[in-house]
């Protein structure tokens, strides 16, 4: 008998959401992304029609990732940017999957 795979997501990346933070230099307000929460993901391939829906919009998409639903992020998504390695992504374009509990998620650099 063959195992049963409980998660396919193989890939982690860092969560970070915009928020306020007091510069210990200055005492001034800075706000900036910090870092909420680990999340893990999948990369889903780009496709020619995400490219040419994109450029009509101004921000090119870069990568496409699959993560589990979340609502937070569904209701707040330009509140949140995703840091895969060294690189931070906007999300541009979120996708739901009802029946199977996923997120497509549209990203771009950040500019």
């Amino acid at each position: 008998m063959t195992k049963r795979f409980t998660n396919r997501m193989r890939f982690a990346a860092d969560l970070l959401k915009i928020g306020e933070t007091i510069d210990p230099k200055t005492d001034r307000v800075i706000t900036d992304y910090l870092f909420s929460r680990v999340i893990r993901y999948n990369n889903a391939g780009v496709t020619v029609t995400d490219k040419h829906f994109s450029r009509q919009d101004g921000n090119e998409v870069m990568k496409k990732i699959e993560i589990r639903l979340d609502r937070v992020i569904e209701e707040n998504q330009k509140d949140y940017r995703v840091r895969i390695k060294d690189k931070t992504y906007n999300i541009e374009r979120l996708y739901v999957r009802e029946d199977e509990r996923i997120m497509e998620l549209n990203l771009a650099y950040v500019s």
